[in-house]
Formats: structure tokens, C-alpha cells, sequence
């Protein structure tokens, strides 16, 4: 029911795969073992403040071939005599271009050749993407439907410091300007509820992103996981999380800076397999997702109205 409240008012990403695949469409998780450079030494020690130990997505286990056999045998159990869905081969784990191109190719490659396999989604930081890659993303992309996830978090640079990003605004506008020159589809990932932030930035963060052209967006709610950084400012009192309402008005706020031609890939995240620490309201998806359909109804907001 929430969903088709949500609908009426969003361009939501499940109607656009419908129609662009044919079909039901269904992301498979892939882990290809790249890490993240800013983990490593790249741009900085410990990674974002509110990333876990082993980083989104990460632990699959398996060669990406294994990872797909698996998770298209699960699609196919889960249809029971129904079509299966189409796949979209998603490399989600850490920063997904976290190598040499060379490196990159047959791993990717290994997806996009894949019969069963009708598109390609990278995510991946801003500064993780040399020349090499950006020409590999584009021969990817000429062979599949590809659209790149880029993580920016917050078009405020005081924010990035604050929560150690290791980049700057700067730098995810020049990754997007390389992307859009080469024809890939970019998701902007971004954060709501930032230490200090409150709605005035997140919606100075939406008309940046709005005015720069993203083909996407994906909204998810700051959450203190176990074994984060954030979590050891949270113990210490440190840090303020907002409530499930205020989340949900930031959202609506959010998506009523955007043209109605960007398309919505997530409103809401939810801990999955990490313990969470805080706010408890964030293990309850479809409480938040319900929320964020009140906060737009009651105040009259759709998508693209205040754009």
C-alpha cells in the first residue's frame, strides 16, 4: 500500500526496470574482493566514519562466476514456475573500481558476457576512477545497460571532513562531468541525518545534485553500526541521530528538489546483517518507508514541486 502512495508522488526505480527489462528486474549482490582504498592507505586511515568493519555488501565469498550461479539459482527457486526475474549483476561490495583496469576487465567481464545477465551496476568512489577505468566503464557500457553508483554522501565539504569521507564535492563533480561525458548513468548516494547537518543542508545537497543532472538518486538514513567509528561517538554521546519523523521530512523535502526525471533507487536502508547500534527505528523499513509517504501527503509535496 505505501508502495503505490509512494508511487503516485516518486519516480520510483522499480516501474523504470519494468519497463526498460521487460519485466520483473532483480539485483545480485557480487563481492569482487577489491576493498576500498581508503581503507588501505589511498585517502586516509579507517575508512568513512559510518562504515562497519567489512564494509556494504562485502563477504559473499566465491569467484563473481560463483556468486552469480548462486544468486541466479536463488532467483529461480523463488520464482516457482513463475518467469524468472531478470539479473542485474550488482557489484556492490566496498569501491567496485578498487583496481587496475587490467585487473577490472575479466572480473566485470565475467558478469557482462553472462547470458542471464541483462545489466551492470558499479559502485564506487569518486576518487577510485583513473582514465583507464572510465574507458573500461564505457566499453562496459556499449555492451550492457551499466549505470555507475557514486558515493558523494553530502555536497558540503565540512560535512566530508567530518565524517572522513576523503574527498571533496569537487571531486565527485569531476567524476560525474567524465561519467556524463561518456554516456554513463550515475546514481548520486547520499546521506541523510549527517553529523551537523539538518534540513537546510540536505536540501542545499538535493538542488546540487538536482542542478548537476544525476541520473539517480539513493537516499539512505544515517545508522550507527557495531564496529563503525560513529559507534564509538555515540557511546561517548557525541553524536545526535534524528528520529524516524524528521527523516521522513527530510526525504520529502529532499525529493521535492528534484526534477521529476531523476529517478529514485532508495528512500530508506536498513541494517541488513550488521548489529545496529542506533536508531532502533532504522530495522523497520516499512514503518519508515510508510512515514515518508505521510511526511509528502501531509504536506502536499511530490517529487519535483519545489524543483
Amino acid at each position: 500500500m505505501d508502495a503505490a502512495r509512494l508511487q503516485r508522488r516518486i519516480n520510483l526505480l522499480g516501474p523504470w526496470l519494468r519497463r526498460a527489462f521487460g519485466g520483473p528486474t532483480v539485483k545480485i549482490g557480487l563481492d569482487a574482493g577489491l576493498g576500498c582504498p581508503h581503507r588501505t592507505g589511498g585517502t586516509g586511515p579507517g575508512g568513512c566514519a559510518y562504515c562497519p568493519p567489512h564494509g556494504a555488501g562485502a563477504g559473499h565469498g566465491g569467484t563473481v562466476e560463483e556468486q552469480l550461479a548462486t544468486g541466479l539459482e536463488r532467483l529461480r527457486a523463488r520464482s516457482r514456475g513463475r518467469p524468472t526475474p531478470r539479473a542485474l549483476a550488482y557489484f556492490q561490495a566496498y569501491s567496485a573500481t578498487n583496481a587496475p583496469a587490467s585487473t577490472l576487465e575479466p572480473i566485470f567481464l565475467a558478469a557482462a558476457r553472462h547470458p542471464a545477465v541483462a545489466g551492470l551496476i558499479i559502485s564506487t568512489r569518486p576518487d577510485c576512477l583513473p582514465a583507464e577505468t572510465w574507458e573500461l566503464l564505457a566499453a562496459l557500457a556499449r555492451r550492457r545497460p551499466l549505470w555507475l553508483e557514486l558515493g558523494l554522501q553530502s555536497a558540503h565539504d565540512a560535512t566530508l571532513e567530518r565524517i572522513n569521507r576523503g574527498h571533496d564535492l569537487a571531486c565527485w563533480d569531476q567524476a560525474l562531468g567524465e561519467a556524463q561525458a561518456r554516456g554513463i548513468r550515475v546514481v548520486a548516494h547520499l546521506i541523510l541525518g549527517l553529523p551537523g547537518e539538518e534540513l537546510e543542508q540536505t536540501n542545499a545537497t538535493a538542488r546540487h545534485v538536482a542542478g548537476a543532472g544525476v541520473w539517480g538518486v539513493k537516499l539512505h538514513n544515517l545508522m550507527v553500526l557495531a564496529g563503525a567509528p560513529l559507534a564509538r561517538e555515540y557511546a561517548e554521546g557525541a553524536l545526535a541521530l534524528w528520529e524516524r519523523e524528521r527523516y521522513a521530512q527530510g526525504v520529502a523535502q529532499f525529493l521535492a528538489r528534484l526534477p521529476r526525471s531523476i529517478l529514485v533507487h532508495r528512500l530508506a536502508a536498513d541494517p541488513g546483517p550488521d548489529p545496529l547500534v542506533s536508531p532502533a527505528w532504522a530495522a523497520d523499513k516499512d514503518a519508515t518507508l510508510a512515514a515518508i509517504a505521510e511526511a509528502m501527503e501531509s504536506n502536499h509535496l511530490e517529487q519535483g514541486s519545489l524543483a
